[in-house]
């Protein structure tokens, strides 16, 4: 993806080994974040207390790709703050977010268990902060640890499933149906649904830390059609406009949208505004 978050400046390349934050890493306990993060894996604690020791800290600018398409995925990666995104290549030399994981989420679990190279380029689309999980001490966890096999296995059939829906909707929908399906995209993110239910109150907005500039790419639409769309968007009440940012409001019409969506089999990718306008009223069950 050559985005920045300014829509034109060009991404870092982060070789790797990734570059580790100025934080310094005290000796793990029962009390650490690292460690609490590694028992919601089901992981006992013993064995939690152990694999926090091989757990890295990195930093990285919005903009870094932390893996290209192709490369060698070295670690399973857990987002303390920030925004990363994974794209395929599409058309014009732009590519289209499958997947975006917000705070919270672990990725990077399907190239390791496969053993291949990563299938799509990880951007961060704003200053991100991750621990790391070295592949090889991943591998042996998974071998090793029934629970924490199950966890894996199941988010990534899940994870398989959704990202290749929402793949062929944002390659073949119409300008549209990708920016509404893109910014439910963030919906799910920022209401951390990438690998667990929500966390955020139903009725609660979350604000898009992007500007709309870089949205519109992402969404692969131009920026006189974004800028169209979100303005419909808000006239209902699904966005709020604040300066060159957006807010979601009513998240769990976008969630029930979203999932709508990829259930659907493709039956419909070139709908209206309006149509789509109606399916987000469908799916908010707060009034």
């Amino acid at each position: 993806m050559r985005l920045g978050c300014g829509g034109s400046r060009a991404v870092v390349d982060c070789p790797a080994p990734l570059k580790e934050s100025g934080l310094t890493h005290p000796a793990p306990s029962t009390d650490s974040y690292v460690y609490k993060r590694l028992r919601h894996l089901g992981l006992e604690q013993a064995l939690a207390l152990k694999t926090a020791a091989v757990v890295k800290v990195h930093s990285f600018e919005a903009g870094s790709v932390i893996w290209a398409k192709g490369s060698e995925v070295q670690s399973w990666q857990y987002i303390v703050d920030g925004l990363v995104a994974a794209a395929i290549p599409t058309t014009n030399s732009q590519s289209t977010p499958i997947s975006i994981y917000g705070k919270g989420s672990w990725f990077g679990e399907q190239p390791i268990i496969n053993r291949k190279p990563s299938y799509a380029e990880y951007v961060c689309l704003v200053d991100t902060e991750v621990l790391a999980l070295p592949a090889t001490h991943f591998d042996q966890l998974f071998v090793d640890d029934a629970g924490f096999a199950r966890h894996v296995a199941k988010l990534m059939a899940w994870r398989v499933q959704k990202t290749s829906e929402t793949l062929m909707l944002m390659k073949l929908g119409n300008p549209c149906l990708r920016t509404v399906m893109g910014l439910a995209q963030f919906a799910e993110a920022l209401a951390y649904r990438s690998d667990r239910p929500p966390t955020i109150p139903f009725g609660v907005g979350v604000e898009i830390p992007i500007p709309q500039t870089t949205l519109a790419s992402l969404c692969g639409v131009s920026r006189t059609l974004f800028s169209e769309y979100v303005q419909q968007l808000a006239a209902a009440s699904w966005l709020k406009i604040s300066y060159s940012k957006l807010e979601i409001l009513q998240i769990s019409a976008w969630l029930g949208f979203a999932s709508r969506q990829r259930e659907r089999n493709f039956s419909n990718l070139n709908p209206s505004v309006a149509e789509l306008l109606a399916e987000l009223q469908s799916c908010d069950h707060t009034q």
